[in-house]
């Protein structure tokens, strides 16, 4: 009897377990989350791949009947309509077939098209220097006025003078004559701007004339005279002494005149060539 009470109960609450799972009634629909702007939904790893596979198989099965069925040369046809998936990708469609990569010509045939280089000239020798004298010149002012003409045709130049003994010459200076005192004073100021600190304002005979240096060799004297030339100051050079009084001659070596190009260039009234040892 025991066992019978036990069978006859379970029956029961089976069959009201049974009559509870049909009736009851429908779950609600899940609750959608709203993340804070700017903020991720968390995902699974691998998550999207496991939902891209049902629709890659479904799309695969959609598209074989087509293709078993196609007769006639390709068309295009719309896509089979099909639920969506959330998170599902659609599939990329094939590439084109690519043409065939040209075939790489040969060496030989590269080498055919390309012309021969010929052989660099070889470089022309530099012309050689010559070496002439114009003059003469009758005072240092002239001759320096030849000078600054000569100077685009010369690579090299000299200025010597003939006619007095050298022993008495007591060197070379340079200076600079102005109109007046203010002058002088306003153009000693330039001139040291410049950064020429080696000059005064002389009086006497040469009164409101800047001296600008005292040497004992021309090389020295015109290596400043040039200077303060390059300086923009209009100076002079000239020897000290009674070589003072002889006439000056122009030593010039030269690649792109003849004498008579710089004796025209010069103003001078004669020219003669001469050696180029110990010019410059």
């Amino acid at each position: 009897m025991l066992v019978r009470a036990l069978i006859v109960l379970l029956l029961a609450l089976n069959i009201g377990v049974a009559a509870w799972w049909i009736a009851r009634p429908a779950p609600p629909p899940p609750v959608e989350e709203k993340l804070p702007m700017g903020v991720a939904r968390l995902q699974i790893v691998g998550e999207d791949r496991l939902i891209e596979r049902p629709a890659t198989a479904a799309t695969a099965s959609s598209a074989a009947p087509a293709a078993q069925t196609a007769a006639a040369p390709p068309v295009a046809s719309a896509p089979a309509h099909s639920a969506p998936v959330p998170g599902a990708t659609t599939a990329p469609a094939p590439e084109a077939a690519k043409p065939a990569a040209p075939a790489t010509p040969p060496a030989a045939a590269i080498a055919a098209t390309v012309p021969p280089t010929s052989p660099l000239p070889a470089p022309e020798p530099a012309a050689k220097a010559q070496c002439f004298s114009v003059g003469p010149f009758a005072d240092a002012a002239a001759a320096d006025a030849a000078r600054a003409k000569l100077q685009p045709l010369a690579q090299k130049m000299a200025s010597r003078s003939e006619g007095a003994s050298s022993k008495s010459s007591r060197g070379w200076r340079v200076y600079m004559p102005t109109a007046n005192a203010e002058a002088a004073q306003a153009t000693a100021q330039r001139i040291r701007a410049a950064g020429f600190n080696d000059l005064f304002v002389m009086s006497g005979a040469e009164a409101n004339a800047i001296a600008l240096g005292r040497f004992r060799s021309e090389e020295s004297a015109r290596k400043r005279g040039n200077e303060l030339s390059a300086a923009g100051f209009a100076v002079r050079v000239e020897a000290l002494g009674e070589s003072a009084s002889g006439a000056t001659w122009i030593d010039v070596a030269t690649t792109t005149a003849n004498g008579e190009a710089l004796r025209r260039a010069a103003g001078a009234s004669r020219w003669r060539g001469r050696s180029c040892a110990g010019l410059g």
